[in-house]
């Protein structure tokens, strides 16, 4: 059960990360869009813009999965401490 909740955190990581360089990717593509570009480069920049949204939106849905299977896992309950008898 541990392994689970593990492996859970680590796509939650993973998917966080994913989705701030998407966002930071986006940025840069919609910062280039506000520089005069030669005509050949706005289509990979416009490309770019809508890839890294796409992503960003992806990642998104996968970390709202990911949270929801982390909240939904199998925890301990509250067990109070065995004392020794003695």
């Amino acid at each position: 059960m541990i392994f689970g909740v593990m492996k859970t955190k680590l796509i939650v990581t993973i998917e966080v990360v994913i989705g701030v360089l998407a966002l930071i990717a986006a940025g840069y593509c919609f910062w280039l869009m506000d520089n005069p570009l030669s005509y050949r480069w706005v289509p990979v920049v416009v490309t770019g813009f809508f890839l890294a949204i796409f992503v960003f939106i992806i990642s998104l849905i996968t970390s709202i999965i990911a949270l929801i299977q982390l909240r939904r896992s199998v925890r301990a309950t509250n067990v109070p401490p065995i004392s020794p008898t003695i």
